[in-house]
């Protein structure tokens, strides 16, 4: 008997060892196939996004350089300009003038044609933008309308086909089972792309049932724009992403009945943990990899030197430099972006100190970002690295973004008045892209306006007017802020810039960034010294420049 139990124990523990690990391994493999098939259409909504984002993007960029304050004449000279900036921007199919939001006329591609609103007007946060779904009429294509307004009844309008959205979203194994959508904000359908569609596309005469996997436990991921009312949803069959793991689980199966079962379990669960992809960047900061590269600003009615933007550079152990576009995303995600921003302020007084103490006038400019201005940190931090160093507060001028939003636009107020109260100014940088619009200007209490290198770029030799720029501008001098121009790259630009009135320019035409030991010579050379005020007043003396190479 006692035999005869031991001999049931001992099996029952060899199912449960052989049987265990098994069941374990299907649970963790199942994790796994979630984790990755999410991880994959996080990047495909992500990137899907990104295309809408930027097809609406061009047809804003057409607006932005077209006459939009009044309505303009319908005559050839109107239609040949839409003409060229429709064939310069290859995601708009058409673009004229609407009256009414359904009739285009002045069309670049011909005289008229009308459209069909398939989804309600949604609004971004411009408030002279809008969006919707239409069906053009004439060709019974469908697309997206965006329209610049100005005034009740007439805008300018871009149509942008349906087929752009959704093209290429997907090139992998999961050809024939993804499900993709774009929709508006106010949750009407803009375009879609699901094995039933693309099935009746390749086959329109072909009868067909609906394959009831193809909806049967959908992984289902979105991404939302914070630029404009668009969001993506993505959505694969469970199945589908299984089946695709299909010889792990086969090699977990035979493997879990014997001990090397428990070996590749645990395997299996160590494979799945996921390694900290901020870690590099903490160490970084920590080893005060992320160092300031002083980009040169010049007062471009006088051609004096004014100071300098620091740009962030990650200068690694081998010595390679890499730029900020492969790593700033990264940390403000993180929010490792504050301790970051924190190092280099430690360093610019430490490059500065010295030479800023005997030149006053010279100002140096350091981006911020949108959660430095949720607590009074930032107003601590710069009065202990700033307080006893030889740059003073007065030659501060910390930049605030407007393509990343304020959560709250009366903190940040609060945040800024501090500041200068301190003496710091405060910028405003990339004007005119983003979310906060005017209405930061007014509110917070600007003392700057930075104008994006985006309407920069619009500047031609033969341009008599950017109606943006000379708005910016304008504004700007009506609020008696000063205007600096970044990405200035050509002499056309420069000339135009000057003749306009906008006060300081930065850009490679004069400079790129450059690192502390090459600025500080720069400084010498051009930042006259002068000697301190007792009310310690910047000075705008200083020796004339043009260009720096």
């Amino acid at each position: 008997m006692k035999n005869q139990f031991r001999s049931i124990f001992l099996l029952f523990l060899g199912v449960v060892l052989g049987v265990f690990p098994v069941f374990a391994a299907h649970i963790a493999i199942r994790d796994y196939v979630q984790s990755r098939s999410e991880r994959f259409l996080d990047q495909t909504a992500e990137s899907t996004l990104v295309r809408a984002e930027s097809l609406v993007q061009e047809a804003i960029d057409v607006f932005s350089a077209l006459h939009h304050y009044s309505v303009p004449v319908c005559d050839n000279g109107l239609q040949d300009r839409f003409r060229r900036m429709m064939l310069r921007h290859s995601a708009l199919h058409d673009v004229g003038l609407i009256y009414n939001g359904e009739y285009m006329y002045c069309s670049s591609i011909k005289e008229s044609t009308s459209f069909q609103p398939t989804s309600a007007e949604a609004k971004g946060s411009v408030p002279h933008l809008s969006y919707r779904a239409v069906r053009d009429r004439l060709t019974e294509k469908d697309g997206l309308l965006v329209q610049w307004h100005i005034t009740e009844f007439v805008s300018i309008g871009g149509f942008i086909l349906v087929e752009n959205f959704v093209q290429r979203a997907v090139q992998t194994e999961y050809d024939d089972f993804y499900r993709i959508g774009i929709k508006l904000t106010n949750d009407n359908l803009l375009a879609e792309s699901t094995p039933e569609t693309r099935l009746r596309k390749r086959a329109p005469f072909y009868s067909f049932e609906p394959d009831p996997s193809w909806t049967k436990e959908l992984i289902e991921r979105q991404a939302s724009s914070s630029r404009y009312p668009i969001s993506v949803a993505v959505a694969i069959p469970f199945g589908a992403a299984w089946e695709n793991f299909a010889g792990v689980v086969r090699v977990v199966d035979g493997l879990g009945v014997l001990a090397g079962g428990l070996i590749m379990f645990l395997f299996v669960r160590l494979s799945l943990r996921k390694p900290d992809p901020y870690v590099s960047l903490e160490k970084a900061i920590k080893r005060k990899e992320f160092v300031p590269y002083y980009q040169p600003i010049l007062d471009i009615q006088s051609g004096r030197l004014s100071g300098c933007e620091v740009l962030v550079r990650w200068r690694k152990p081998d010595g390679s430099i890499t730029s900020p576009g492969h790593f700033i995303d990264a940390a403000e995600a993180s929010g490792l972006a504050l301790p970051m921003t924190a190092s280099l302020m430690e360093q610019v007084a430490e490059d500065l100190s010295e030479s800023y103490g005997d030149r006053p006038n010279l100002k140096v400019a350091i981006n911020l970002f949108n959660k430095h201005f949720e607590d009074l940190a930032i107003v601590r931090e710069v009065e202990q690295v700033f307080g006893n160093s030889g740059v003073r507060f007065e030659q501060l001028v910390l930049e605030v973004t407007e393509r990343q939003p304020l959560e709250n636009l009366d903190r940040a107020r609060a945040i800024i008045s501090r500041l200068q109260e301190l003496g710091v100014r405060v910028a405003l940088d990339d004007a005119g892209t983003g979310h906060g619009g005017f209405a930061y200007l007014q509110k917070l209490g600007m003392d700057i306006i930075k104008i994006d290198k985006l309407f920069v770029d619009t500047i031609t030799a033969d341009a008599e007017s950017v109606p943006i720029i000379d708005s910016l501008s304008q504004m700007a001098k009506g609020m008696d802020m000063v205007v600096v121009a970044e990405g200035v790259e050509t002499d056309e630009q420069l000339d135009y810039l000057r003749r306009i009135g906008i006060d300081e320019a930065q850009g490679f035409l004069f400079s790129p960034a450059l690192p502390a030991s090459a600025y500080l010579k720069l400084v010498a050379a051009l930042g006259n010294k002068k000697q301190k005020q007792k009310d310690d007043a910047p000075s705008a003396e200083g020796k004339p420049v043009s260009k720096v190479s």
